[in-house]
């Protein structure tokens, strides 16, 4: 069992370190993107017609690695007041059944976007100015939803050992 926990807890350190980089990068390029959007289309008067669309797409990886980063970090909203009326044993239980509700919602997300990734359509799909494939972004789905179930299994793994 403690082997499993150090598995899952150092594919965490690994994925929140590439979530970190990919966000950054994510954000670093939007920003500039957009500032040379403006640029060009306003004072240049040459608008580049592909930057609305390089913009979204990088805010699909941005809200995808955001969200796992969010949860890893637990900086997601929750109703403290509900929670701080418990102490001990039953706080930790409503931590637990919490994170349970949590993990059978992203195992549903984590199932539909398999489904959606794998489809026909998706496969041959690609964006209308910049010819990416959309089984790009539909990926996406999958890939942070299973690193969140992890994420998720680890943290309910350390409220049982009381960590």
């Amino acid at each position: 069992m403690k082997s499993l926990v150090n598995a899952i807890e150092a594919y965490n350190n690994i994925f929140t370190k590439i979530a970190e980089a990919v966000v950054m990068i994510c954000i670093s390029c939007q920003a500039l993107l957009v500032f040379c959007a403006v640029v060009f289309r306003y004072f240049l008067n040459n608008p580049i017609t592909w930057g609305d669309e390089a913009a979204v797409l990088l805010l699909v990886f941005i809200a995808f690695f955001g969200c796992y980063l969010a949860m890893r970090r637990n900086k997601l909203a929750r109703i403290e007041l509900f929670i701080n009326r418990f102490k001990g044993k039953r706080r930790t239980l409503v931590y637990i059944v919490s994170e349970l509700l949590i993990l059978a919602m992203m195992i549903i997300v984590l199932y539909f976007g398999i489904i959606l990734f794998l489809t026909p359509t998706s496969m041959k799909q690609r964006t209308p100015a910049l010819l990416v494939p959309l089984w790009i972004f539909y990926g996406m789905i999958p890939f942070t939803f299973f690193s969140s179930i992890i994420n998720s299994i680890s943290k309910i793994i350390n409220y049982i050992n009381g960590e």
